[in-house]
């Protein structure tokens, strides 16, 4: 269509120029020919260099020939694009300006740009932002937590007449979601005067995010009124499920997938992945035995929530045998998360030797570079085993710089080893120096818990003394059970939460 709209409006009125005409139209459509064909940015700069010797930058069809460069560089090398956009798109129209704010949102370092690049396109005033536009902006918008800026995007919304259109309204939940603001999220789902499935979908991984588990159920049992749940839904609601630790919903949800849902969301390796990490949070270690063993495919996730799963529970061995399975029999090459489950399972058992194998496995055989979590079960297991100085060995060789828990492990293990007060002590300063540690009631009750053996009385005294005047309040201890579907929360103070 935009080729034919091209071809009328240039073919020349008089025979003189029609060979010239037509020599350079059938020019054009070979250069078209070969960007559709291109395959690599290699390529592309080539067919680049053949149009800037061989066309005029005036001819509509080169302008053409430059949106395809466009769309295929924004897809392979941002920076590319970028300088592209900026040399040669002369007077964009909303594609390229869509096409460039799309990448921007999409790449990993550049979200910042899409919004940038918004703001040039309104302020320059020759193209106006359409339902394409805002979608990718929102999404900047929502991974940067930029809720002022996505604020004023909804009300540009609203004036250019696009508050009804439902992948706008999909994006706008989306953004609330990820901002925290689950009040806006749940008005714009509310006003909307048509949903799709992606709507229900969206709403429900929202609820989800924020720890809105029963309304999420509750959502999702709206949503079957009108709209078949697929895999992304049953993903989010096996996810409510675990995080209410509720098996009967579990099981409820499960059943569900076995008897509503058809054979390729049943058999869906997210689906069954989301299975698995349900059932070990609800404590059902056999009938995740069982998902595991039933399903079709198992992915390094699969493996993954497996290890995690029996970890978390001090099942050590079993955690131990699936990675052996997974990287001997199964010959999948393990990740970061791999390793954190697989450390974590020495950190319960106390296995110092084993612990230290793995990590120094971790690092050399698969080349994983160790983040917080790996140092931090590394530490607690050296720690936990009277360890105290090969833990500070390991802290000191650390190439991230140590968090609350690293320090707090180590407290903690002083408290319970008769390890001397100064490096207790040491080590409360390190926490208060970390952000928000002196926010953090255990290093007060560790600390007192020091003194108090070493019959300091007058330093437990001021420990809490200290606690009071900044005004940190000891967590209480929590349970939880589930009574006919409904899980209870109870406190130490004798609060009871209802759940669901």
């Amino acid at each position: 269509m935009v080729l034919a709209t091209i071809h009328s409006s240039t073919v020349p009125t008089t025979t003189t120029n029609y060979n010239n005409y037509i020599q350079a139209t059938n020019h054009h459509h070979r250069l078209l020919h070969l960007l559709n064909q291109c395959t690599s940015m290699s390529q592309l700069k080539q067919i680049h260099a053949q149009i800037l010797r061989t066309t005029s930058t005036t001819n509509p069809h080169t302008l053409f020939l430059h949106s395809r460069i466009l769309h295929f560089s924004s897809l392979h090398d941002l920076h590319y694009a970028s300088l592209f956009f900026q040399t040669h798109i002369q007077n964009a129209n909303s594609f390229a300006w869509n096409t460039i704010i799309r990448a921007c949102s999409r790449s990993n370092n550049r979200k910042q740009e899409a919004i940038l690049l918004y703001l040039k396109m309104i302020s320059e005033g020759n193209v106006t932002p359409d339902k394409h536009t805002f979608p990718f902006v929102l999404k900047a918008c929502a991974y940067l937590f930029a809720i002022s800026e996505g604020k004023q995007l909804h009300a540009h919304i609203f004036k250019l007449g696009l508050a009804s259109d439902v992948y706008i309204n999909n994006s706008l939940i989306h953004f609330y979601g990820s901002c925290g603001s689950l009040e806006d999220a749940r008005d714009v789902f509310d006003e909307m005067p048509e949903r799709t499935v992606v709507s229900w979908n969206v709403m429900i991984d929202t609820l989800v995010q924020l720890n809105e588990f029963d309304n999420a159920i509750t959502c999702f049992r709206n949503m079957q009124e009108c709209f078949k749940p697929d895999s992304f839904t049953i993903q989010s609601i096996l996810r409510a499920c675990a995080g209410l630790g509720a098996l009967s919903l579990g099981l409820w949800a499960h059943t569900y997938i076995l008897k509503r849902c058809n054979i390729e969301v049943a058999n869906d390796v997210l689906v069954n992945n989301c299975l698995l990490d349900m059932y070990f949070k609800c404590g059902s270690l056999e009938d995740a035995k069982t998902v595991f063993k039933k399903m079709t495919k198992h992915d390094v996730t699969s493996w993954n929530t497996m290890i995690l799963g029996f970890a978390m529970h001090g099942v050590v061995k079993s955690a131990l045998d699936y990675f052996k399975q997974m990287v001997e029999e199964e010959r999948i090459i393990p990740n970061s998360i791999t390793f954190s489950g697989v450390l974590s399972a020495c950190r319960h058992s106390g296995m110092v030797n084993e612990g230290q194998t793995y990590f120094t496995i971790m690092t050399t055989k698969y080349g994983i570079e160790p983040v917080l979590e790996h140092y931090g079960c590394l530490v607690d297991l050296l720690a936990r085993s009277g360890l105290i100085a090969e833990a500070l060995d390991v802290v000191s060789k650390m190439v991230i710089k140590p968090d609350v828990v690293i320090w707090r492990s180590i407290l903690d293990a002083c408290s319970k080893k008769n390890v001397g007060i100064e490096v207790s002590e040491e080590m409360g300063r390190k926490i208060m120096e970390c952000e928000e540690g002196e926010k953090f009631s255990g290093v007060y009750v560790l600390l007192s818990r020091v003194y108090a053996v070493a019959c300091k009385w007058d330093e437990v005294h001021s420990v809490w003394k200290m606690m009071a005047d900044k005004g940190v309040i000891k967590e209480p201890g929590c349970s939880t059970i589930e009574i006919d579907g409904v899980s209870h929360e109870f406190f130490s103070d004798f609060a009871v939460r209802r759940n669901s």
